[in-house]
């Protein structure tokens, strides 16, 4: 087995193929009313810029291809910024 091989619980043999490297900023949606976590968005910016929603659905959390905006306003402790300000802050 070559070093960028791993074998599955099933034993079969698969590559790891690299596809994009980059910066990603994750937010959360809260309902107002409840203070309860509904879902999170993932912003993966790389060659191929991509977006998903991150719906829990128990044990695992389902990926939902999404649209994103870089003007997007996030709240983080009394603070706002934008998804720009974050991946701009990141080296």
């Amino acid at each position: 087995m070559e070093i960028y091989e791993t074998k599955t619980k099933a034993g079969k043999i698969e590559e790891r193929i690299f596809k994009d490297a980059g910066k990603f900023v994750i937010y959360a949606y809260k309902d107002k009313d409840t203070g309860k976590q509904i879902k999170e968005k993932l912003i993966l910016i790389g060659n191929g810029n991509r977006a998903y929603f991150l719906i829990p659905t128990g044990s695992r959390d389902l990926a939902i291809p999404a649209q994103f905006d870089l003007d997007t306003s996030l709240k983080e402790e009394g603070t706002v910024r934008t998804v720009k300000d974050y991946l701009d802050n990141i080296k």
